[in-house]
């Protein structure tokens, strides 16, 4: 896989105590019948602590986003949270930040070409903030934020 984009969403969990990462891979393999979980990587906060979950291989494209082709055109991150709720810790988004500008370096992807999954909608025709599609990485995830932080901007 050569991907051009990467795209972040969140989970719509709001727990935070364990690890969703298990829920989500059983979910998306049993009842979606895919061959292994939708996304490349999770990010969790739990207990207050950030790590980094690892779904499907790199070479094996995504089951994350239809839209725009985004599947075969990019890597897929999940943000463990609902972000329509609440925004992420800010912990939360400077790991993103630092995992996210790792493979924007190894995969020579511009700034520009990381977008949200709503983002990806958007490519395709829908627009999120008329109900057409939906508001992941949630209608408090801030994007803007997130791509000013990853040219060494201030903090969102």
């Amino acid at each position: 896989m050569n991907p051009e984009y990467v795209c972040i969403h969140h989970s719509l969990t709001k727990d935070g105590l364990v690890v969703d990462t298990v829920a989500i891979r059983r979910y998306h393999k049993e009842v979606m019948g895919w061959s292994d979980i939708g996304y490349h990587w999770l990010i969790e906060d739990v207990n207050g602590v950030t790590t980094l979950q690892v779904g499907r291989p790199r070479t094996m494209p995504g089951a994350h986003c239809k839209e725009a082709g985004m599947n075969q055109r990019s890597f897929g991150i999940c943000v463990v949270g609902n972000f329509d709720l609440a925004p992420p810790p800010l912990r939360t988004l400077h790991y993103l930040r630092d995992f996210v500008w790792a493979i924007m370096v190894n995969y020579a992807i511009p700034v520009q070409k990381v977008i949200g999954h709503r983002e990806a909608g958007l490519m395709a025709g829908f627009d999120w903030r008329k109900g057409q599609y939906k508001s992941c990485p949630g209608k408090l995830f801030p994007l803007a934020g997130l791509r000013l932080l990853l040219t060494g901007g201030a903090s969102p």
